[in-house]
């Protein structure tokens, strides 16, 4: 019995890094776009309209590597200028993804998640085993708007708030909880080829439709990212139960994903070759059709990208007295 868990866990784990070598790391497409959708019922957020512009000054608590490419950008204008928390969490949800984890060595193990950025921004799950650090990274930069509340640095509190978003975000995007459905990668373990690109396709396609969608106002998007309620703090304590939470309710949902992509996509998702889909050529889906379905499918992961967004707040509000 004993043996045979291990050569389980094995196979797993060879299956997994063929599959993530060359696995997408990027997340929900336009963080931003989602994030200002999200933020429209925030009202506490209003109270906050008028914050200065400051330059960084954390190099004693904010330790973490960041990629050699990495630049800090100032959206709003130098230090100095006014902004407001809306501004900020909106203009810095996809801070993470400006080259702020890529090219790094941080594990051993980070390959089986596409690299640096990958093991930074995803959580994934096969059977009890576990790779990435999304968790512990939103958990970091939660903390660290917390060291910059204790300063009364509104700023670097709400763009430290804005980063941890961005993971708690990308770990309720279903493909970065697990990269295919579990028992398409056994059966095809005979084809990595063909298994690796549609893999990648599925996950390309559906953010690169989410985005287009979300920037078409579809109104079943729009609604799943506007009226998600929170979840109850009692329970989802801190940032990083929402990441671990948010990715094993998302590796479900890739079963019912994958099937509803190959009819709406068509059979090229399937194939070795890298595809994606004509953007212009969508529109929002009309009733009664397989978009339609799509969309109610994708709309259930968005609302708890939303969801687990205000619980976010939530425990902010609690933790630093926002």
């Amino acid at each position: 019995m004993k043996r045979n868990r291990k050569l389980l866990c094995a196979a797993l784990v060879v299956a997994l890094a063929l599959f993530c070598l060359v696995s997408p790391v990027d997340a929900w497409n336009s963080h931003g776009a989602c994030t200002k959708l999200i933020i429209s019922d925030q009202e506490w957020l209003k109270t906050y309209d008028s914050i200065t512009v400051t330059p960084w000054t954390y190099q004693d608590v904010d330790t973490a590597t960041v990629g050699p490419n990495f630049v800090l950008q100032y959206i709003e204008g130098k230090p100095g200028t006014v902004t407001s928390a809306a501004a900020i969490l909106t203009n810095y949800a996809d801070e993470p993804d400006w080259k702020m984890d890529q090219d790094l060595q941080l594990s051993p193990l980070q390959a089986l998640t596409g690299g640096s950025q990958g093991w930074r921004h995803q959580y994934y799950g096969l059977g009890w085993l576990r790779f990435g650090v999304a968790p512990s990274r939103a958990q970091y930069f939660f903390d660290l708007a917390g060291k910059a509340r204790e300063k009364g640095d509104l700023y670097w509190t709400f763009r430290y708030l804005a980063r941890a978003m961005h993971y708690v975000q990308d770990t309720t995007e279903p493909y970065h909880g697990v990269p295919a459905p579990v028992g398409l990668i056994f059966k095809g373990i005979g084809d990595f080829g063909t298994l690796m690109g549609s893999a990648t396709n599925h996950h390309y396609n559906l953010e690169e439709y989410q985005g287009a969608m979300v920037a078409r106002n579809s109104p079943v998007f729009v609604t799943a990212l506007q009226n998600a309620l929170p979840l109850d703090i009692a329970t989802a304590t801190s940032p990083s139960w929402l990441c671990r939470h948010g990715a094993y309710l998302g590796r479900p949902e890739v079963r019912e994903l994958w099937p509803l992509e190959t009819t709406f996509f068509g059979d090229s998702i399937n194939g070795k070759d890298s595809w994606l889909f004509d953007a212009s050529t969508v529109h929002v889906a009309d009733p009664g059709t397989v978009q339609a379905t799509y969309d109610q499918e994708i709309s259930t992961p968005l609302g708890c990208m939303s969801s687990y967004t205000k619980t976010l707040f939530l425990l902010a509000r609690q933790e630093y007295g926002l």
